[in-house]
């Protein structure tokens, strides 16, 4: 097997002591954030030391990308670390700082905040629906909040969802850190809770 030097543009033959093809160098690399380093074949690069792999222009236009946030500098700025970071792109985040934990957040699991209907039926009895184009002729439609009914305490919960924790599954306590629906034999499921968590 041969190898192409890109360098000399001739094919390399040869091989070293150490297995690799003569004129090659593998044998060095940098090191982010590494301090002092005695071997001469590493060097220690800054975290920010500014070399993006791709660079556009301020309007995050010139080579078709498109910033998710235009107000940032696109792969440009501070490292994204967790727990470390304050910022992203150079714009204020501080979404990373709590790293892996749940509980940090608020709230700590993902739930609806509100439940919204449009009343279609309403709509369609207001003479907003035109058989003509096939589309309504007024939007938004009237918007009602409801359909976050709450077993517990017999009350439509829908625009206090997060706060009523009427979601019991979304919002866990020490005594009942979960709940869970099995099939035990009976044509209709079960539905039961976890044992309280007392080892933390």
């Amino acid at each position: 097997m041969a190898f192409w030097s890109i360098l000399g543009g001739t094919e390399v033959t040869a091989y070293g002591p150490d297995g690799f093809p003569t004129g090659t160098d593998v044998d060095q690399g940098s090191i982010r954030h590494g301090g002092t380093i005695a071997d001469p074949r590493f060097t220690s690069v800054s975290m920010g030391e500014g070399n993006p792999i791709i660079t556009i222009g301020a309007t995050g236009t010139g080579l078709g990308i498109v910033p998710a946030n235009p107000a940032g500098d696109f792969n440009l700025g501070d490292q994204v670390i967790v727990k470390v970071t304050t910022d992203i792109a150079g714009q204020a985040n501080n979404a990373l700082l709590w790293g892996a934990s749940d509980s940090a957040a608020s709230p700590a699991i993902n739930q609806a905040a509100v439940i919204e209907v449009k009343l279609y039926k309403t709509a369609i009895r207001n003479g907003e629906w035109n058989p003509v184009t096939a589309q309504f002729d007024t939007e938004p439609l009237t918007v009602a909040q409801s359909g976050g009914w709450n077993l517990g305490v017999g009350v439509d919960n829908s625009t206090t969802l997060i706060a009523s924790g009427t979601d019991n599954a979304a919002n866990p306590t020490q005594a009942v850190p979960g709940e869970l629906v099995y099939m035990d034999g009976d044509s209709d499921p079960t539905q039961d809770e976890y044992e309280a968590k007392n080892l933390w």
